[in-house]
Formats: C-alpha cells, sequence, structure tokens
C-alpha cells in the first residue's frame, strides 16, 4: 500500500539532537508514513542512532552515501519518496505529533499541490528552553485556496521549505530538483521558488506544527565556505525560469526582488573579509537587474529601488559605511585565524575554476601568487599578467608573458581575473574592470596573502595546501 506521506530527513554530524528529532517522527498520529533518513557521510554518532531507531520502527528506512551535500540528500530522499505527499523535516528541529494528519486532511479536502503552515522558533539552554510563535507569512490571506504567481508577496516571505507537504506527483511533473552545490547553505531559495512558480494550488494555515531550532551553533548557513553559495541558487533560479517557458517576465522580476533581499542579508551576516568578496558580486547583480529593467512592480517598494540605486551611484561610499571591521575585539583570535583560512581555500577555489587565469599586477603580490600556481601544478599555458601601463613592465616574469590590460578585451567572457595589487587600490580597479565588463574578477586580500604565505611554508607536509 502507497504511504500517505514520506518524511526526508537529512542528516549530516547531528548527534546532539537528532534522537529528539526523529523521536518526534515516530510519535505522529498519520497512518501509513514513511521516514526516510538521508545519512550524508555522518563522522558522529547519528548513523548509529538512525540504525536504533529503525530497529525499534519499521517505518524508518536508512539510506547512506558519501557526504555530498544537502542538496544531493534532498534529491536522494525525493527519488525514494514513495508517498502521495512528501515532507521535509531538518535533522535538528523537531514536529508536533499531529503536524502530518494536520496537513494531510488539508491536503486531501482542498486537492492542495502545497499546504504550510507557520511555526515555532525553538531554543534551548541549561536552565530554560523556549518555543516562540512566528507568523512567517505575516499579512498573506490564511486558509484560502491561491496561485502563488497571483499574490508574489509570497516569494519573499521567509524561505522555509519545511512546516509543508508538497503533492508528490506536482514535484515530479514539474521536475523540481534541489540545487547540488557543496555544503547546506541556501539551497532551500531555489526549491521554494519552484515550487511557487510551479504550483496552481496553495494554502497557507496559522497552526505552528514544527519547532525550528535556532541555537544550532553546527549551523552551517553563516560559514565562511559558503560566500558564494547564494549566487549559486539564484543561478539555479534564473536557469529555471529559462526552462519554465511561462510567465518568464513576471518571474524574472519576482527573481530580482528575491535576489537583492537575500544578497543584502547575506552581506549583512558576514565579516569584513567574506562581505568584500560577495558584495562585488552582489553590484555585479543589482547592475543586471537594472539594465534588464526588471526594477519594477509591486514588489519592488521605493525604499528598496533607493537604496539599490543609492549603492550602484556610490560602491565604494556604501561598501565602507556598510562594511564591519574584520579587526573586531570581540573575536578570539583562534576563530579568526580558522574562519581566514576556510574564506581562503573558498577563493581560491572559485579562482582555479577559471579556463584561463590573468594576474592583474606584475609586483611582489602578483609573483607571489604565480609562485602559487606553479607550486600546485596549474597549466602554465593558462597563466598571463596584465599591468596598466606596460613600458613599465617587463614583457615576461619567470617566463609568463605581460599584456595590457587592452589584450584581453576581446577575451573577457574567458578569464578570470586576480587582482595582484595593495588592497587599497583593489575595490576602484574592480569596479573599473566589471565595467569594462570582465565578469569572473577576484582580489588577493590579507587573508588570502596570509594563507598563501603559510602554504608556501609547508607546502611540502600538507597536501592541505594544493587544495
Amino acid at each position: 500500500m502507497r504511504p500517505t506521506v514520506s518524511i526526508i530527513v537529512p542528516i549530516y554530524n547531528v548527534e546532539k539532537y537528532l534522537e529528539k528529532c526523529l523521536q518526534s517522527l515516530c510519535e505522529q498520529t498519520l497512518d501509513g508514513i514513511e521516514i526516510l533518513c538521508i545519512n550524508d557521510g555522518s563522522t558522529d554518532s547519528s548513523g548509529e542512532i538512525i540504525e536504533s531507531f529503525c530497529r525499534k520502527d519499521p517505518r524508518i528506512k536508512m539510506v547512506n552515501k558519501a557526504n555530498t551535500g544537502y542538496g544531493n540528500s534532498m534529491n536522494a530522499g525525493l527519488d525514494r519518496a514513495e508517498g502521495k505527499y512528501v515532507a521535509i523535516v531538518e535533522s535538528d528541529d523537531f514536529v508536533e505529533p499531529d503536524m502530518m494528519k494536520k496537513l494531510y486532511e488539508k491536503a486531501e479536502e482542498y486537492k492542495l499541490d502545497i499546504v504550510k503552515s507557520t511555526c515555532y522558533f525553538y531554543t534551548h539552554s541549561d536552565v530554560a528552553e523556549e518555543n516562540r510563535y512566528v507568523n512567517i507569512f505575516d499579512d498573506l490571506v490564511l486558509e484560502d485556496v491561491f496561485r502563488p504567481l497571483d499574490r508574489s508577496e509570497l516569494f519573499l516571505k521567509l524561505q522555509t521549505i519545511w512546516s509543508a507537504l508538497y503533492r508528490k506527483e506536482f514535484l515530479m511533473e514539474s521536475n523540481i530538483r534541489f540545487n547540488e552545490t557543496p555544503g547546506a547553505s541556501y539551497q532551500d531559495v531555489s526549491f521554494a521558488f519552484q515550487v511557487y512558480a510551479c504550483a496552481d494550488r496553495v494554502m497557507l494555515l496559522p497552526d505552528a506544527f514544527y519547532h525550528y531550532r535556532i541555537n544550532n551553533i553546527n549551523s552551517s548557513v553563516k560559514a565562511p565556505d559558503k560566500v558564494f553559495c547564494v549566487c549559486d541558487e539564484l543561478e539555479k533560479i534564473n536557469a529555471f525560469i529559462m526552462e519554465h517557458g511561462s510567465d518568464e517576465e513576471q518571474l524574472q522580476v519576482i527573481a530580482s526582488r528575491l535576489g537583492y533581499r537575500i544578497m543584502l542579508e547575506t552581506y549583512s551576516s558576514l565579516a569584513e573579509a567574506f562581505q568584500y568578496a560577495l558584495f562585488l558580486k552582489m553590484t555585479e547583480y543589482f547592475r543586471k537587474y537594472k539594465e534588464l529593467n526588471l526594477i519594477r512592480g509591486e514588489l519592488w517598494d521605493k525604499e528598496s529601488v533607493e537604496k539599490l540605486n543609492k549603492i550602484l551611484a556610490d560602491p565604494q561610499g556604501y561598501f565602507m559605511s556598510t562594511a564591519k571591521s574584520f579587526q573586531d575585539d570581540r573575536l578570539l583570535m583562534s576563530d579568526l585565524c580558522a574562519n581566514s583560512r576556510i574564506y581562503a581555500k573558498e577563493i581560491l577555489k572559485q579562482i582555479l575554476l577559471g579556463k584561463y587565469i590573468v594576474i592583474y599586477g606584475a609586483g611582489k603580490i602578483g609573483k607571489e601568487f604565480l609562485a602559487y600556481l606553479q607550486r600546485i601544478g596549474y597549466d602554465k599555458e593558462k597563466i598571463s599578467f596584465a599591468v596598466t601601463n606596460i613600458q613599465e613592465n617587463e614583457p615576461f616574469v619567470s617566463g609568463i608573458p605581460v599584456h595590457p590590460l587592452e589584450f584581453y578585451q576581446d577575451k573577457k567572457n574567458g578569464v578570470t581575473i586576480v587582482l595582484a595589487v595593495r588592497e587599497q587600490m583593489q575595490f576602484k580597479i574592480a569596479e573599473m574592470l566589471q565595467k569594462q565588463g570582465f565578469i569572473e574578477v577576484f582580489s588577493l586580500d590579507g587573508a588570502i596573502r596570509r594563507y598563501l604565505q603559510k602554504s608556501e611554508m609547508i607546502f611540502q607536509q600538507d597536501d592541505d595546501c594544493r587544495l
């Protein structure tokens, strides 16, 4: 007999919270559910906890896989789900016993593609715990069947994919999948966008059944190695719109407003070293929105339009007035060093994805970066230098050609430019390059240079420095 609801639980190293989560699912009052535990290569005791629940409850099925990230885990769950409806429960959260039953009854009664309730924000410490009711829908009409494209403000609400049931056939017919980027950051953004864009019958409920834990110190949402994950999600959304075929113009306007919101939210949550890397990408997106005439419609309120125009009119001024101080006395030095290293590795990974690397600046910093590329065996035929004044530079540096910037004008879509100049000059140069149409521009800031210098000292002993 087909299950009523398939509950997908993506799991990675959550031994501290997993038992409470799974126990709440075993206590569901709805008959015929299946609980799919997708173990994403956990290295703690999460696997043993799942196995112990499997022995006690035949509805629990364990799927072991290599650690390939949240999006891949969710797609594995969707592929294995046999229920008429699909629910998603994060492994550090828990739910009320009647959640699946109440949502299932609404979905069946009104023949819904999606039924979604609100939630509690849950905090717990050694001395107290708190469940705070939160209306994540704000002023949207509740307990009414509607099409999200007719109430597009839904797209801008808190991007949560839990506390809901999704009709399985609807997901399959619409070919809705998670973005399989590494880690566990922001993949809910593109999934939520897709389901709202495709759904015809949705209902929002004022009831709260889901307890969303907001004090999990291991949560990866703000991890520094996820700086560009938000960009990956926006690209996934753009690709979906191009493939969707209908409502393209409306979806592009919605996507631009959503992108504006989550870009600014992500920017404000990062430390300064990470903010700078994202800020260049953020302004690039904003310029594109404006050039494509997407800054319009009821979702673009006056305040948001004015703020976006202010950023584009004076990017450097906005950055200098809003960026946090990297030398924050509240940061422990050990945390600062660890985060800087993660950030540096992530930026270097992004740079090495480029087919052809152009090092802007043939001085000391440029030579440092060339030495790094040579140590890791990067193809020297795919490296060159760019300088502002060719007359003041030698034609080759360690056998690598040096060209004026104009040399790359016709190659701008196929090169990754790495700014190897003093940090005080980087922002202005990056802005100039992007205005000229260069898309991939990265800066060698202090955190990255320190990482490169350290990797040089321990290169023979630490394979990790080879990325």
